[in-house]
């Protein structure tokens, strides 16, 4: 062998083994473990399965159609955690939810209705109140209404239940900026249905008063009577303003059982007293919170409170705000409008 090419061969030889000295240790050496999360509180008796909304996280439906970019298309599939389903409205379900406003017959002040795209929150750790995830759902430049749903068998009829979960909403104009502003209210809330039902706008449903949680995790919490062996709890959400983002992110959920109690407000119709002719009389009983029932018109009532609005109301009430607007056509010029303080009529219980 020539003293070039035993030169040669050398640094090769070198050049391998500084190769396997810088790869050998990276190979050999052990995974660095994530920092230690906060673990998923632990309620006692919490009937919820996977009430930390931890992974993994699965398809529920609504193939991504990329043939087309348009305002409802969606960017991402419905990706939720065992355990728990999403739900939407649906745009263009009736001419109040269009999906685009950019239309020559959009009526004015049109806002554009999307079905929100639903992932998991991690990595993104200020987003997760504890445990390795939680759920995410957003609309861009749009408004939704939305929320997360799990169906619970195993209850008894007559127990008193309590849903609790922590919401944290993310609303701004401003993509660069992590607070949130110029949103007048997410309208974030939570349900019992008592009866175990999967529609997230039936009126047997009893939520909680809408509030708000910007940025940091605030609990919502209702509690409801079962009228059977199963009940479903709701997560809900409705903006008012279609910012560039809408996002919310839902954590820590328990339903536990806070008691015993009768028959579901919702349904129960006490007897009346007892009049001169010796026959009972039903009263007329609201099937809605908050409310109270005209016992001549057998009209719904409801007081107006901050952060209402037309189209919050008309969901809440399981109706549209054209038909809001026609019961109160003597009281309201518009239901644009609508004062703190002032009786509305939502309704009409039949006699």
């Amino acid at each position: 062998m020539s003293k070039i090419t035993l030169m040669k061969s050398l640094a090769l030889l070198v050049v391998a083994l500084m190769a396997v000295a810088a790869v050998a240790p990276l190979s050999a050496a052990p995974a660095a473990s994530p920092a230690a999360a906060a673990p998923t509180p632990n309620v006692p008796g919490n009937l919820l399965a996977n009430p930390g909304f931890e992974s993994p996280y699965g398809k529920q439906c609504c193939q991504t159609d990329f043939s087309q970019f348009q305002p409802n298309t969606l960017i991402d599939e419905v990706q939720v955690p065992q355990g728990w389903l999403g739900w939407w409205r649906q745009p263009d379900s009736s001419p109040e939810y269009p999906s685009r406003c950019d239309l020559k017959d959009a009526k004015p002040g049109c806002m554009s209705w999307h079905r929100p795209e639903w992932r998991e929150a991690a990595p993104y750790a200020n987003r997760i109140r504890s445990g390795h995830n939680a759920q995410k759902y957003f609309t861009f430049f749009s408004v939704h209404e939305a929320g997360m749903y799990q169906r619970v068998s195993g209850v008894k009829a007559g127990q008193r239940l309590q849903f609790s979960v922590y919401m944290s909403a993310w609303s701004t104009q401003v993509a660069e900026t992590l607070i949130s502003s110029g949103q007048q209210t997410m309208n974030l809330r939570v349900g019992i249905d008592p009866f175990g039902g999967a529609n997230p706008f039936s009126p047997n449903i009893v939520w909680s008063k809408a509030g708000d949680s910007y940025d940091a995790f605030g609990q919502f919490t209702v509690e409801a009577v079962a009228a059977g062996n199963a009940v479903t709890v709701f997560t809900y959400s409705r903006p008012v303003y279609p910012l560039q983002h809408n996002d919310v992110y839902v954590d820590d959920a328990a339903l536990v059982v806070a008691g015993a109690g009768s028959a579901p407000a919702t349904t129960t119709k006490p007897s009346g007293s007892t009049g001169s002719g010796g026959s009972s009389r039903p009263s007329l009983v609201s099937p809605f919170p908050d409310t109270t029932v005209d016992p001549k018109t057998g009209n719904i009532l409801y007081v107006i409170q901050p952060g209402d609005t037309a189209w919050s109301l008309a969901q809440r009430f399981n109706t549209t705000i054209s038909a809001l607007a026609a019961l109160n056509k003597d009281k309201f010029k518009s239901m644009e409008v609508l004062r703190i303080g002032k009786t509305l009529i939502v309704g009409k219980v039949k006699k």
